[in-house]
């Protein structure tokens, strides 16, 4: 069985509605979970699936500005409550950390790997 991988990726914005339909159709085609921050700085995206390794050399192709992968781990469980396969469009911090929020795990995962707060560091 293949593992499964969470990813994290940050742009320095993302607005082209054509670079979001390919991430979305990458996501649908390779049963991918991803969900995404656009509009203005900063990008975010946050994948989840077996395919994801795949998923992440297609957005990396799209050459978006500023383009960091911040991090890339296999892991034990899906964490993002996103249906396999689907997009979630967020367009702001506060609704990313929101969303986020509804699942300690992950919520943590993204504040460390985004430099917000260090491994160490209690909640």
């Amino acid at each position: 069985m293949a593992s499964l991988y969470r990813i994290l990726i940050k742009t320095h914005h993302m607005t082209s509605r054509s670079k979001i339909q390919t991430i979305t159709k990458a996501a649908k085609r390779l049963s991918c979970s991803v969900l995404l921050k656009t509009g203005g700085p900063p990008g975010i995206m946050i994948a989840e699936g077996q395919e994801a390794l795949e998923w992440m050399e297609i957005v990396r192709k799209l050459r978006y500005k500023d383009y960091h992968l911040l991090k890339k781990e296999p892991v034990q469980d899906q964490r993002l409550d996103i249906p396999a396969g689907t997009v979630k469009e967020l367009t702001s911090m506060k609704e990313l950390g929101a969303f986020l929020s509804q699942d300690e795990e992950i919520c943590r995962w993204w504040r460390v790997n985004m430099g917000y707060v260090k491994d160490d560091d209690e909640p």
